[in-house]
């Protein structure tokens, strides 16, 4: 069903863009990285209670994207009302805090998304936008210091592992952020809360957030 959902909305954008290239020779496009603070709320299911487990240490991880502005009204007015398809490349996960045995561990997540974001830009200079997109999750790997149950740090080593098998494929989020330019350079900030439960086990939730700062490059 996930995936059934990605490509109705890839073809969706990808219909968006060409219609508009008929109507409207006024469509701007972008070039944006990214630089996030990535973070997992983790929670695990027991015996004993629910425990909490979040990856919310500060970290900065990568992103890329392209995104295409596309005029819903007149391009000369103070204010534009635009929709803006973007698809792009994100590494993200969480950091954990490091336990008093010594442990800690990092989770990073290679995806690639597409979404569609809703856009109002203010005399082509302040732009505000909120929307939603979708991300196929290529590469999950976790790396951890030593055990959770070992005790002090004698034979303690770095270890990667894959984990793909309990880290869901397809994920949504819902985001919003702002920018502003100065002629085609801009400066920005977004903000992704993940709404679909990364986990491939029952007794087990993660749900991914994501705060980006944002620089980018108008092409045209």
């Amino acid at each position: 069903m996930k995936k059934l959902l990605i490509l109705l909305l890839s073809v969706l954008l990808f219909s968006i863009v060409g219609k508009s290239q008929e109507l409207n020779s006024s469509n701007k496009m972008s070039i944006e990285v990214g630089f996030g603070y990535s973070t997992l709320s983790w929670e695990v299911e027991s015996l004993a209670g629910n425990l909490q487990n979040d990856r919310n240490q500060f970290w900065v991880l990568p992103s890329f994207k392209l995104k295409y502005f596309i005029p819903l009204t007149a391009v000369d007015k103070p204010s534009v009302f635009q929709i803006a398809p973007f698809a792009g490349y994100n590494m993200s996960g969480g950091k954990s805090k490091t336990e008093l045995n010594g442990y800690k561990d990092f989770f990073r997540f290679q995806s690639l998304e597409i979404g569609a974001l809703p856009t109002i830009s203010l005399k082509d200079k302040l732009q505000f936008y909120g929307g939603v997109k979708g991300q196929y999750i290529f590469s999950a790997k976790s790396k951890a210091f030593g055990s959770a149950v070992s005790q002090g740090n004698d034979g303690r080593e770095w270890s990667t592992n894959d984990v793909d098998k309990f880290i869901k494929d397809f994920s949504f989020s819902v985001g919003a952020g702002m920018n502003y330019s100065i002629n085609r350079l801009f400066l920005g900030i977004e903000t992704w809360l993940g709404v679909t439960d990364l986990s491939e086990f029952q007794s087990m939730s993660i749900y991914e957030n994501n705060y980006r700062l944002i620089f980018g490059y108008r092409i045209k």
